[in-house]
């Protein structure tokens, strides 16, 4: 558990590192607009990314750490999802190709989105959720390495302005791509996986399986990645940019707890050991507030040392989002890595969708009357995520899962 832990933290330092450094310089280059437009590029990728995933890394993650002594039954689990996978990413391409045709904000730079699928397609070839649920988290932090480094270095080389703006998606699909070749490598060449085609049946069964956790993922898009792409439809991109530069590090700040979560969530699963978890979630909460208290206090300053040349509307929506994390924080933790782990899936995966709902709803009452900005649209994801911590909360005490 320790290795992994360990693992996590170097892939979660990879994930800090690299965007706190290229995010900087994407903007210097690319301008208030075309950066806008990568985050909305980027926002309707990692939805693309969330259907082909299908809410296998939570399901698979769980079933293989649970089974993992039975290799056959992992080997058969893993290319049922594979499959599974290959059919959704084909779904989503002619989503995108009909995006492209039919929406204006698509058609303005078809090239740009159309390069962008890389992306989806690297994640398809990477079941990091196969080493997670065999615990071997230091090959996760190694394809991740690749994939980042891939992705990011090569721009520092190439992109000098606005020109250079199709480099950008390039580089991050040859960089994901590269990264889901090794891994497949790994997977079957390293781990003693076999590749054949499983039967209709169990591809069903494992989609089946993974439906619900599937939903629950949508539902958590709904006021995470849907909000960029909400925006880029309904404003500029240079509004866009204002949003998602603050989101960027506010989501940053979500990050700092998943090399817990990642390791929490198989490890309570097959334990159920509530004691321990107790543990790591009081001091957890001991360090929240006082850390939230000072990145809102010092929101300019650290808003320079990122981008440098924040505007000011970077700067209060970063502090309106900041008041979201005394929440977030704790419900993130009684989520997945508790509830779940312990056998309430399936109203963790409800209460997700509820939200989620109710947030859309939110968005749509603000853009009815003309209310949508980027400050309303922070706000509604302080409400959803207290929501959201509210209702999680509320299983805990009624099944007194913490006495």
């Amino acid at each position: 558990m320790t290795t992994n832990f360990i693992s996590l933290v170097a892939y979660q330092g990879i994930n800090y590192i690299l965007p706190l450094i290229s995010f900087p310089f994407l903007y210097r280059m690319l301008g208030e607009t075309y950066f806008g437009l990568y985050a909305f590029g980027w926002a309707l990728v990692q939805n693309l990314v969330m259907i082909t995933d299908f809410g296998f890394n939570l399901s698979a993650t769980k079933f293989i750490s649970i089974n993992k002594e039975n290799r056959e039954l992992v080997n058969r689990h893993l290319n049922s999802a594979f499959v599974s996978r290959i059919l959704l990413g084909v779904l989503c391409f002619l989503l995108l190709l009909a995006l492209i045709r039919y929406v204006p904000k698509f058609r303005e730079h078809p090239m740009f989105f159309l390069l962008f699928f890389g992306v989806v397609a690297g994640n398809i070839m990477s079941p990091l959720w196969f080493f997670q649920g065999m615990e071997k988290m230091k090959y996760v932090t190694l394809f991740n390495a690749v994939a980042k480094c891939g992705a990011f270095i090569p721009i520092f080389f190439v992109v000098r302005g606005t020109d250079d703006y199709l480099w950008v998606p390039v580089f991050f699909s040859l960089g994901y791509c590269l990264a889901g070749g090794i891994c497949l490598y790994f997977v079957y060449a390293k781990e003693g996986m076999s590749w054949f085609l499983p039967k209709r049946k169990e591809i069903v069964a494992v989609v089946k399986d993974s439906s619900a956790y599937f939903l629950s993922r949508v539902s958590v898009s709904m006021f995470t990645t849907v909000n960029v792409l909400v925006l880029g439809l309904s404003t500029t991109y240079e509004q866009v940019s204002y949003y998602s530069r603050a989101e960027k590090i506010y989501q940053a700040y979500n990050l700092l707890l998943s090399p817990f979560t990642g390791v929490l969530f198989p490890h309570m699963a097959k334990t159920k050991d509530i004691p321990f978890f107790k543990k790591a979630f009081y001091l957890i909460m001991k360090l929240n507030i006082p850390l939230i208290a000072v990145a809102i206090a010092g929101a300019g300053i650290l808003m320079a040392l990122v981008y440098a040349d924040p505007s000011a509307e970077t700067v209060t929506v970063f502090r309106i989002l900041m008041c979201a994390c005394v929440v977030t924080i704790p419900s993130m933790l009684l989520g997945y890595p508790f509830l779940a782990a312990l056998g309430h899936a399936t109203y963790v995966n409800l209460v997700i969708v509820i939200v989620s709902v109710i947030h859309v709803t939110g968005i749509f009452i603000l853009y009815y009357f003309g209310w949508l900005s980027i400050y309303t649209m922070a706000v509604m994801v302080i409400v959803s995520e207290l929501l959201l911590f509210l209702l999680r909360l509320k299983a805990v005490v009624k099944h007194r899962l913490f006495q």
